[in-house]
């Protein structure tokens, strides 16, 4: 009963809510999420739980809204790509970007735990990084036939990408091992992939 109250009277979030959700991410680089309760995530945040409670209802309610405030961030790339397509331009780097920002202050630590113990949030990451491929598959098939690109399988680079993505980013006992970052790791793969693809 208390809480379908608390549901019925939870304000909107403002720009203030993203700001201090967002600034959870990089206090729970290495962190165990699954063992996290309301009252560390209001301290995390330097709220009262109470303020919180206006706002949210569960902690997966939490990293579901987090992940989906990230993630509307990283959408950025979708016209990247359709501007340098259209324009026939290609500059790999201003992609890279966007998604090395994307990640910044987010840990593979952090992605596997939220693969974890919150499925929903992680429903919402899946579902950007599905489309991403999709939309790479389509630039790299129109690079190649335009002749921006070497005339190598689609199918193979998507493959790479998929690994990439799907696979790497929360294996973070590769980035202990190597004192590598999500976003320098982005930076370089992209750098690697592009500029051995244009002719």
């Amino acid at each position: 009963m208390g809480r379908k109250s608390i549901h019925r009277e939870r304000k909107d979030k403002s720009k203030k809510v993203e700001q201090w959700t967002q600034a959870l991410l990089p206090k729970l680089r290495n962190i165990e999420l699954g063992e996290l309760t309301m009252d560390d995530l209001a301290k995390l945040m330097n709220k009262s739980k109470s303020t919180i409670y206006q706002y949210f209802v569960t902690k997966e309610e939490i990293f579901e809204y987090v992940t989906q405030v990230r993630v509307d961030q990283l959408k950025a790339y979708k016209s990247e790509i359709s501007i340098e397509i259209m324009g026939l331009g290609y500059q790999y780097e201003a992609l890279a970007k966007i998604l090395a920002e994307g990640v910044k202050d987010i840990s593979p630590f952090y992605l596997k735990q939220l693969q974890m113990h919150y499925p929903s949030a992680w429903d919402i990451v899946e579902h950007f990084l599905q489309g991403l491929l999709k939309d790479l598959k389509e630039f790299y098939v129109f690079g190649i036939e335009n002749k921006i690109f070497k005339n190598v399988s689609p199918e193979l680079l998507i493959k790479l990408d998929e690994y990439f993505i799907m696979q790497l980013i929360t294996d973070h006992t590769f980035f202990n091992d190597h004192q590598q970052t999500l976003e320098s790791a982005i930076k370089e793969y992209m750098f690697v992939k592009f500029e051995g693809l244009v002719q």
